[in-house]
This record gives C-alpha cells, sequence and structure tokens, in this order.
C-alpha cells in the first residue's frame, strides 16, 4: 500500500517536473512571439500599405490573446507543482504574514533609531543655539 503511494507521489512529481520546464519553453516562445509579432506587423503593413489602424487593433488584439495564454499557463504550472509539492495554501500564507511582519519590524525599528538621533541632533541645536545667545 505504502509503495503504491510512493510510486504515485513519484509519478505526480516527474510529471510537474515535465509541465514546469514545457511551462519555461512555453514562456520563452510567448516572450519571443511578443517581440517579433510587432516588426513582423510592420513589415506586412509597410509591404501592403495597408491601413495603420487595422494593424494596431490586431496588434492589441493578439497582445491581449499571449497575456492571456501566459496567465493561464503559469495557472496550470502553478496548480500542478501546489499539488505535487503539497504546497497548503495556508503556509504560504503565513509565511508571507511573517515575512511582512519581520519587514514591518525592520522599518519600526530603523525609523525608531532615525528618529532618535534626529531628536539628539535637535537638542544639541537647541543647546548650542541657548549657549549661544
Amino acid at each position: 500500500m505504502e509503495q503504491k503511494q510512493d510510486n504515485r507521489y513519484n509519478n505526480l512529481s516527474s510529471y510537474a517536473d515535465q509541465v514546469h520546464e514545457k511551462t519555461k519553453k512555453r514562456i520563452k516562445y510567448s516572450g519571443i512571439a511578443l517581440i517579433l509579432l510587432p516588426v513582423v506587423l510592420g513589415l506586412i503593413r509597410w509591404m501592403t500599405h495597408s491601413d495603420k489602424i487595422f494593424f494596431l487593433v490586431i496588434w492589441i488584439f493578439c497582445m491581449f490573446a499571449i497575456s492571456a495564454y501566459l496567465v493561464s499557463v503559469e495557472y496550470y504550472d502553478h496548480a500542478i507543482r501546489r499539488i505535487a509539492g503539497g504546497i497548503d495554501e495556508d503556509a504560504t500564507e503565513d509565511a508571507s504574514e511573517t515575512a511582512e511582519e519581520d519587514a514591518a519590524e525592520a522599518v519600526v525599528e530603523d525609523a525608531s533609531e532615525t528618529a532618535a538621533e534626529d531628536a539628539a541632533e535637535t537638542v544639541a541645536e537647541v543647546a548650542e543655539e541657548g549657549g549661544d545667545e
């Protein structure tokens, strides 16, 4: 029984790794498409002397389509990795909350130190001004 579970986990884990590698390639090719698309559309427009608005609309539509594709690919990859890795959303939220709390504490400590230094400088300036009179 336990061996079957290990087998299933290993299969799922290898599948998740394969999907992740494919996702990297898909993102790479989508980035290339995002770069080449305006160039290709510009060349076609230049060669055919067509209306600018028509090609602008096509370009915008293609940009939205590629962006939607990238979002869906990343969502699918994240879902597979979460299932395969056993990532618990609550644990992830707790970790991010802890990181946010640590960052907030660091900012407060830094602000406190800065405020103390500013107060000390102000007291020193007032003392100097009081001594000058």
